[in-house]
């Protein structure tokens, strides 16, 4: 009993060092080549390897890019909300101004989820953009690119225009919401596109709050009134013994249950770990719990 407990969490090393390759760095800076000097080094080699749900899974050292954990990290899928970083990045490149004021419309509304905002809902854009991240809206996130003043084919092709100049070769997006199954990624592209996501001030802020409340403006009967609109974070390891710096969730039926994160280590290290296709809401964030444990106790900084 206890051994076929035992396998169940660990897969045999030597069956490990088959399957996963920890070589190999991320061009995530301009002087790649110094930054690769002060890599992270393994402490052991003859490792145990972690048992996940996850189809595609990596972790990466931030400073120098260097790869600590994958498994499956060429494979192309559905990328669900991860999508909504690229939809920020478009969105801040045209933002109108914070304060500006958006009547959330019939256009907006996508079928499916927790409705926040109701159709004829004002509100500012600053929590208009909360909304797409903190709680990953679809419909905040389609009124965020009628808000940047583009149609949707434009903004559509600013998003993967501005995938192609972060050099997410392996990426396509066709909505902003991730809703479509043709958003579509592998999990290095991921990892560079939180990275640089996360250079911005406000998605950082946005991707690491555990709560969010604002007020939104309605009419009844031609008399203004107001509401509290009160936000959580899908992101659950927020609060957490881990120290988040930010990130994002995804989900479909067919893309299963995916996040990308940033964590700071208990040194200061930074590591970016990204699972696509976990399957359950649960055990991606397990998943991820583990990866980051196994890399911080098996490299030395």
């Amino acid at each position: 009993m206890l051994a076929n407990i035992l396998l169940s969490l660990f897969i045999i090393p030597a069956l490990g060092a088959n399957y996963f390759n920890f070589d190999g760095f991320l061009n995530l800076h301009n002087n790649q080549a110094v930054l690769e000097q002060q890599a992270p080094k393994r402490i052991y080699t003859d490792y145990l390897d972690i048992k996940i749900t996850a189809q595609s899974a990596i972790a990466v050292d931030v400073k120098s890019g260097k790869i600590l954990y994958k498994k499956n990290i060429e494979e192309i899928r559905p990328i669900a909300s991860i999508t909504k970083l690229m939809t920020a990045l478009v969105f801040l490149d045209h933002n109108p101004g914070w304060q500006n004021e958006i009547k959330i419309k019939a256009e907006d509304r996508n079928s499916g989820g927790i409705i926040y905002l109701n159709i004829g809902d004002t509100l500012t854009l600053k929590n208009l953009f909360y909304t797409a991240l903190v709680v990953s809206d679809n419909d905040a996130a389609d009124a965020l690119m009628r808000a940047s003043g583009l149609n949707s084919e434009q903004f559509i092709s600013e998003m993967n225009v501005k995938a192609k100049s972060l050099n997410l070769n392996n990426t396509q997006f066709v909505d902003p919401t991730g809703l479509h199954l043709g958003n579509k990624s592998n999990i290095q592209d991921i990892v560079r596109l939180l990275y640089c996501a996360l250079q911005n001030e406000a998605i950082q802020k946005a991707t690491s709050m555990a709560k969010y409340e604002f007020e939104v403006k309605y009419m009844i009967n031609d008399i203004e009134k107001t509401r509290t609109v009160k936000l959580r974070n899908t992101d659950w390891l927020l609060g957490s013994y881990l120290n988040v710096v930010g990130g994002k969730t995804g989900h479909l039926e067919e893309a299963g249950y995916c996040f990308a994160t940033k964590i700071l280590g208990e040194q200061n290290q930074e590591i970016i770990v990204v699972v696509l296709g976990s399957d359950s809401n649960f055990n991606r964030f397990q998943d991820v719990k583990a990866i980051t444990d196994w890399v911080f106790n098996n490299y030395q900084w």
